[in-house]
């Protein structure tokens, strides 16, 4: 299997089915001055197999560059010796080029069928992988939600539900109300010391090409906690970023907000809402795998291979 480079243009024109939106060559475009170069690389035997896009920093390639998650692009279902043949010619690729490539796959629910082969064939030709553990909900569990919930986050949700708390739905083109949401999420990174890697002017740029949500709590007219949410993939939302003000943590607004995200996609027919990892390199942060458990998540591995 060869490997060859070709433009955006062209990559564009030959991947119209993603895995995930992050794939796009319009978010790749929209992001590329987060890297010093772009490389649309194409996998070829007898026809195209696969695409990826690689983000260069500081000699190393990076898919993604600046997203959760990259990997693969194919247009159909491709046998798993193709799938073990283009992890070779990757790693000869990083091999030839003199740079190390780091893929991060999504959470192995993105692709039952086929991620479990990538990360097969890729940990055979990686010199070291991270193993990330993501939580992800299933929304058909919301129709017994109760069952689900564990006994902390049962009783955190019954204390919240209690308290003069409103939930909002904002609609995507309400500017003034998504500035709001991204003000609580900017405190809340604020008072932990966590880093806010969108800026509001990159969420903004990013809604303009990614189907986006935004969710915000108010108790007694206040805002207290928000949620940042994109459609990543076909039946899968994704959480960017949610979290509430320290000063109400207390109510319990994190529990109310789960629980009516949870609510609101089960009736728009979403079939999972991916919360993330609770991982970072690999190191739990065992607070937030606490919590997401206890509010009904299930655990999916994220790899990442260096080559």
């Amino acid at each position: 299997m060869q490997i060859t480079e070709t433009s955006a243009e062209e990559y564009g024109r030959l991947f119209v089915n993603l895995p995930h939106i992050y794939n796009s060559v319009e978010f790749s475009e929209l992001n590329r001055h987060k890297a010093e170069s772009l490389h649309y690389l194409l996998f070829k035997d007898t026809k195209v197999r696969f695409g990826i896009v690689l983000g260069e920093r500081n000699g190393v390639l990076y898919s993604p560059f600046s997203a959760p998650f990259g990997g693969f692009t194919a247009n159909r279902h491709q046998q798993f010796d193709v799938i073990d043949d283009a992890a070779k010619a990757l790693s000869e690729y990083a091999k030839k080029t003199g740079k190390r490539i780091v893929i991060t796959l999504p959470p192995l629910f993105y692709d039952e069928w086929r991620l479990p082969c990538i990360a097969n064939a890729l940990s055979r030709v990686a010199k070291s992988a991270t193993f990330d553990v993501n939580y992800h909900f299933c929304l058909s569990d919301f129709a017994n939600y109760d069952a689900v919930v564990k006994p902390t986050g049962k009783n955190k949700l019954r204390q919240a539900m209690k308290e003069d708390f409103q939930f909002y739905a904002i609609d995507r083109n309400d500017t003034s109300n998504i500035a709001r949401a991204y003000d609580i999420i900017r405190r809340n990174r604020a008072e932990h010391d966590y880093q806010l890697r969108m800026s509001y002017e990159d969420v903004m740029d990013t809604i303009k090409i990614i189907p986006a949500d935004f969710f915000l709590i108010t108790y007694k007219n206040i805002d207290i906690a928000a949620a940042q949410i994109f459609h990543s993939a076909t039946d899968i939302c994704q959480l960017i970023y949610w979290g509430d003000l320290r000063d109400f943590a207390h109510l319990r607004p994190m529990n109310f907000l789960a629980y009516n995200i949870f609510k609101y996609y089960s009736m728009q027919g979403v079939g999972i809402l991916d919360l993330g990892p609770s991982t970072e390199y690999g190191v739990p942060n065992f607070g937030l795998c606490s919590f997401k458990e206890s509010i009904g998540c299930r655990s999916s591995l994220k790899l990442t291979f260096e080559l």
